[in-house]
């Protein structure tokens, strides 16, 4: 979608003004209307809590869908603001990072999407009223985060065919869960073939079916462990599931907390790791959005891979 200078995007059409807040300077909230909280408590209740909660210090409130997302939130760029307020999922939220980063602009990600693990991550365990006046006391900082392929992730991100069945994902989420789950027999005999070669450094390669990458402990990325402060290094876990017991017997080690210990999954810290997948392409989840990367490509640590708005001093976030 083209941006033109002064033009007005069809997602801003329900902006809502503060007049006691300059243009420059206050807070822009972008809401996410197809996130799944946002749908449940509707986005003119959610722009009335933010100018109730703000007050002077919020400038606008942009409602809009993941269509125009990207737009939405160069336009609020242009406003020079003091931070920009998502409401969203952590795809939102990454989307928003990616975007804003660059231009040196802190993203506060407000909990609208399932999981909210970069919010928890931010803001620590709160509702988003909570996470709203936290945002009163913020102040700029640097978030750590991985970079492949152009890409940045700052949870968590999975690597290997089975990344596509997030397709079986959304149908047994929405109204076709019987679809989803015939597609999903369909689909397994592939995954199970297909093999990941990845190693820290220059060490001699691990070959798996899966691998899944967090920023820090992997466990913060399945709500099992609390991560108090900023990592330093990747975590990195590869499964090799060959059948349907092995995807079995990892998924309910993972269910237990006891996907460490399990015989079939292999663990290590690093920095950087190089990925080389047995096929044309190697398809990926970066914080739950789905990227083709290419054959070979290097995961490197980032400390300073994207700049939230964040509270000085954080709840726990689990």
């Amino acid at each position: 979608m083209a941006l033109v200078p002064g033009a007005a995007l069809p997602a801003q059409r329900d902006l809502v003004c503060n007049a006691r807040s300059d243009a420059c300077g206050g807070f822009i909230i972008v809401i996410n209307s197809d996130a799944g909280a946002v749908r449940r408590q509707g986005p003119r209740a959610l722009r009335a809590l933010a100018q109730r909660t703000l007050g002077g210090q919020l400038a606008s409130v942009v409602t809009t869908d993941r269509h125009d997302l990207v737009a939405a939130l160069q336009a609020a760029a242009r406003q020079a603001p003091r931070a920009v307020a998502v409401i969203g999922g952590d795809g939102t939220a990454r989307t928003a990072l990616q975007t804003l980063s660059p231009l040196d602009i802190p993203v506060a990600p407000l909990p609208g999407g399932t999981l909210n693990r970069l919010t928890k991550r931010v803001f620590g365990h709160g509702s988003i009223e909570a996470c709203l006046q936290a945002m009163r006391y913020g102040t700029s900082r640097p978030l750590a985060g991985a970079r492949v392929e152009g890409h940045c992730f700052y949870v968590a991100a999975g690597f290997g065919a089975w990344m596509q069945l997030q397709t079986v994902r959304e149908r047994m989420r929405g109204k076709a869960p019987i679809a989803g789950l015939r597609l999903l027999l369909r689909l397994a005999p592939h995954q199970f073939a297909e093999r990941l070669h990845w190693s820290p450094n220059e060490a001699a390669p691990l070959v798996n079916s899966t691998l899944i990458v967090g920023v820090g402990r992997i466990d913060s990325a399945l709500g099992t462990h609390a991560q108090m402060h900023e990592p330093a290094l990747l975590e990195a876990a590869g499964a090799d599931v060959r059948d349907w017991g092995g995807l079995a017997g990892v998924a309910a080690s993972t269910l237990l907390r006891r996907w460490r210990r399990h015989r079939d999954v292999t663990m290590l810290a690093a920095r950087s790791l190089a990925v080389t997948s047995g096929h044309g392409g190697t398809p990926a989840l970066l914080d739950g959005e789905y990227h083709m990367l290419g054959r070979s490509f290097d995961i490197v640590f980032e400390s300073n891979c994207g700049r939230v708005w964040a509270p000085v001093r954080r709840r726990r976030p689990w």
